[in-house]
């Protein structure tokens, strides 16, 4: 994944190992090439994550009722079809681009966001990098130079939307987990500076596996 989640005024490049390891900012590590499974470290399963939404007294905790993992799902499924790698190619950029909002809106209903970020794509970010999430402007800015890749696309706004929800929990006092995610981002960990560790802390994980609910459905689709 190439997104990036901006914290403390600077942006952490989402990169993968093996293109930090190229670049030679940082040094070999047994992370990714390990064979370990970073997931295994996890807090949260994507399911628990889900159920966590559930209970509270505010609206991070409604239900709207959508499984995931359920096929039959309404509402998702017709916005996943558009990133059907067949489908996607044929998506003008606009087009490309009104798929990626669309995905947002579900997102941010699905995690009962009542202050979604703000989509701004643009042309000026670096190679490599999908998009990233501003806490400090509510935004998501995505490259709309790095659309080709559907799966990638999905999986972004997937993930930067679930850093808008932890986020919006952190500035709520009444969320239970308010103070777990402030002291996530108090005590975030930049990849530049310790990939593994980035990978594992609990911020990135849930975000990681939140969005791998809907590469997974879009998986199914393709596999259907």
């Amino acid at each position: 994944m190439g997104s990036e989640f901006r914290y403390n005024n600077e942006y952490s490049n989402d990169y993968s190992y093996d293109t930090y390891r190229g670049s030679g900012e940082v040094g070999s590590s047994e992370s990714s090439d390990s064979g370990i499974d970073l997931n295994q470290t996890n807090d949260f399963t994507n399911n628990e994550i889900r159920n966590s939404l559930d209970g509270n007294s505010t609206d991070y905790g409604k239900d709207i009722g959508i499984d995931l993992n359920d096929q039959s799902g309404e509402q998702l499924e017709p916005i996943l079809e558009n990133f059907d790698d067949s489908k996607w190619a044929d998506l003008t950029l606009d087009e490309q681009k009104q798929s990626i909002t669309d995905l947002a809106d579900y997102v941010a209903v699905d995690t009962g966001n009542d202050n979604p970020p703000q989509i701004s794509f643009r042309d000026d970010m670096a190679d490599g990098s999908y998009g990233g999430y501003n806490p400090e402007t509510n935004t998501i800015e995505i490259n709309e130079n790095m659309l080709d890749d559907a799966m990638e696309a999905a999986d972004t706004i997937a993930h930067e939307m679930w850093h808008a929800h932890q986020q919006q929990a952190a500035d709520d006092p009444s969320n239970p987990r308010a103070s777990e995610y402030q002291e996530g981002f108090d005590n975030y960990i930049s990849p530049e500076y310790d990939f593994e560790g980035y990978e594992n802390q609990m911020v990135e994980s849930e975000a990681r596996d939140y969005a791998q609910g809907f590469k997974d459905r879009l998986a199914g689709l393709k596999g259907a």
